[in-house]
């Protein structure tokens, strides 16, 4: 869900984003990012105030690389441990003409996720609300920030000079890609998330017939997901050949 806070009481944007029941820490294989998957976790069960390491976080990666995810299970953490969390995907809300209204009160979380902000960073009304928004948050000292965009804060295109500079203090990951193998065993551990049993050979042949990209690898696995369950059949090489039409 989007949530905000007003002035002084957080509450429900009449607006909500349903996340991802199943987009969690325990379902997302961290191969070479271990260090950023552990970072989130500490971040999603601090309840102190943070500190100048902590305040502001910078996670990027190329599409599909897992950054929603992870900031998807940062939510499920923070709140199962109480913390107050707002999640935004700014990109899905990029052509909103006064941002402020979705901005305004988001320092009153003690953790603030901004899903893809790469997508506004080139509109100058974006830019004033966020800066504003971070000096909002040094200010108080309460609120850490978790950014996400598509590349390194320095590489970003920014409209405003001043807010390019802030959002390169940010504690910095950068995502690195799985490979072949990586995937494949990511795809069984979202399988056996779901109940299902997906050998090794079954999720190789998915990745070399429908492609590398991990949505399109999940959207396929929730079709098996489905079909597995109306034929009462075993996820084997002919069974997706049939059930995906491959």
């Amino acid at each position: 869900m989007v949530a905000r806070a007003a002035r002084h009481h957080p509450q429900q944007l009449p607006l909500q984003v349903q996340l991802p029941d199943d987009e969690l820490f325990s379902t997302y294989f961290a191969g070479a990012n271990g260090e950023a998957v552990a970072w989130l976790k500490q971040l999603a069960s601090q309840t102190n105030e943070p500190d100048s390491t902590d305040r502001f976080s910078w996670l990027s990666g190329p599409v599909a690389s897992g950054k929603s995810h992870l900031l998807h299970a940062t939510v499920a953490a923070a709140s199962a441990a109480g913390t107050r969390v707002m999640y935004l995907p700014v990109a899905e809300f990029a052509d909103v003409t006064e941002p402020r209204s979705l901005l305004d009160g988001a320092n009153d979380f003690q953790l603030l996720l901004l899903d893809d902000i790469d997508h506004v960073l080139t509109a100058s009304d974006w830019c004033f609300e966020l800066f504003a928004l971070l000096n909002s948050v040094l200010d108080r000292g309460t609120t850490r920030v978790v950014m996400s965009a598509s590349q390194a804060a320095v590489q970003t295109d920014v409209e405003l000079a001043d807010l390019k500079s802030r959002l390169q203090w940010s504690t910095a990951y950068q995502l690195q890609p799985l490979s072949d193998d990586d995937k494949a065993r990511a795809l069984i551990l979202r399988a056996h998330w779901r109940g299902l049993d997906l050998p090794m050979d079954v999720a190789l042949f998915m990745l070399h017939r429908l492609g590398r990209d991990m949505r399109a690898l999940l959207r396929s696995l929730n079709t098996l997901d489905t079909a597995s369950i109306a034929a009462q059949r075993r996820l084997t090489i002919p069974f997706v050949k049939q059930a995906l039409t491959i």
